[in-house]
């Protein structure tokens, strides 16, 4: 059973997390209760922490979904999903999906299945074309616009 920290510790140390990079509520929640700091602890530091601006749920939201849809190559749905995983607030979630409209454009999802298409083995255009859908769809984004890259670049392989 690993020891429980006292408030002023966890502070700190929530803190310092805090001011190394973007948190939400959830994640520092989950981290005060691994520390082992109670319920009620556990919200005087969150509400402290929000309060003095280590916390912002809209410049967290903003900032992961810029790097996970520049980094990861994410489509919106994706990222959505990993934000409500948060437990972040649709206000939040559909500010931060409009802020990325640049990486998420369907030039970049062309760009991310032709360089897909050449990576992986196939049978046939029907199999090339059933794994580029599941691989379009598993980054996150829309079935219309994964199908209309997905024909574009099968074609090329007919």
């Amino acid at each position: 059973m690993p020891k429980t920290l006292d408030v002023n510790t966890a502070l700190d140390r929530a803190q310092w997390l805090c001011s190394q990079s973007e948190r939400c509520v959830f994640d520092i929640s989950q981290k005060l209760r691994q520390w082992g700091v109670g319920s009620d602890d556990s919200q005087k530091i969150v509400d402290s922490l929000i309060k003095h601006g280590f916390i912002d749920e809209e410049r967290y939201a903003q900032s992961f979904a810029r790097e996970k849809a520049r980094f990861n190559r994410w489509g919106p749905r994706k990222i959505e999903m990993a934000l409500r995983a948060k437990r972040l607030s649709d206000e939040h979630i559909q500010f931060a999906i409009s802020e990325i409209q640049e990486f998420t454009s369907s030039s970049n999802l062309e760009e991310l299945i032709s360089k897909k298409a050449k990576s992986i083995n196939f049978r046939d255009t029907y199999d090339l074309k059933s794994k580029l859908l599941r691989f379009g769809l598993s980054r996150g984004f829309e079935y219309p616009e994964v199908t209309k890259v997905v024909d574009k670049v099968v074609s090329e392989y007919k």
